[in-house]
């Protein structure tokens, strides 16, 4: 009875978040509008070489990691005392942290598909099309678990914003394209491993390889996932630990 009452209380949480996402359809729009806009702009520096690079692999990974942590950010904290109302009104936060996933999937899959088919199209990827798609909307997935993390921890919506360049740019200082992977050592070389974009970078290179690996390709997509379900498992403690 109680798994049949989360999973209503789920699918009802779903539906008002995405009714509420369609019917703000211009803050909605200007999200999605972010994916093409990214994505022109990588195919304005790598269309003139007509061929992806290792360094473009990255860029398409750094900017699927954004999409997800900026669509999250603040999809917790900006309603904030809607959710200790309803959490004192017995509201599940596992149901409440599925809707937020659920819905913003939906966004993160439309997103990725703009992205992928405009980058796919006007650039050599040398990657097939569907596990281009593949890796960067679990890319984007892990940055939308990241950015409900974040969102659970902070009190204001500016805070959260602000909070998101500084998970962002570490992804860059801990990347290959700092200083070389075998020069990360110690705690430096922990925390490039922790990093997400590490591993979606790393399975687009097994994936544009001429003899594909796709077995490699996918073992590094679990990190993401992984990733993903530790920052929800994370917040899910500190979203029941406040109260109204």
């Amino acid at each position: 009875m109680a798994t049949f009452y989360n999973k209503l209380q789920s699918n009802i949480l779903a539906d008002r978040y995405l009714e509420t996402m369609l019917a703000d359809w211009k803050g909605t729009l200007l999200l999605i509008i972010q994916a093409p806009i990214l994505a022109f702009l990588a195919v304005m520096v790598w269309g003139n070489i007509g061929k992806a690079t290792e360094s473009m692999f990255f860029v398409m990974v750094l900017s699927s990691l954004w999409l997800g942590c900026i669509n999250a950010s603040r999809e917790i904290v900006k309603e904030r005392p809607l959710f200790l109302r309803e959490k004192m009104a017995n509201l599940n936060v596992a149901s409440y942290l599925y809707s937020k996933v659920y819905v913003l999937g939906l966004l993160c899959t439309v997103q990725i598909f703009l992205y992928t088919m405009i980058v796919w199209k006007y650039v050599d990827v040398k990657v097939p099309v569907g596990w281009l798609g593949i890796v960067l909307l679990f890319t984007a997935m892990c940055g939308t678990c990241l950015g409900l993390l974040i969102s659970s921890l902070v009190k204001r919506s500016d805070y959260a914003v602000a909070l998101v360049p500084l998970v962002i740019i570490p992804q860059l200082v801990f990347s290959e394209f700092a200083i070389a992977e075998d020069q990360f050592e110690g705690a430096s070389e922990v925390v490039f491993k922790l990093m997400p974009t590490r591993w979606g970078y790393e399975s687009l290179l097994r994936f544009g390889e001429t003899d594909i690996k796709y077995f490699e390709g996918l073992a590094h997509i679990l990190p993401l996932i992984t990733f993903g379900i530790l920052f929800l498992i994370i917040a899910y403690p500190i979203l029941r630990s406040q109260k109204y």
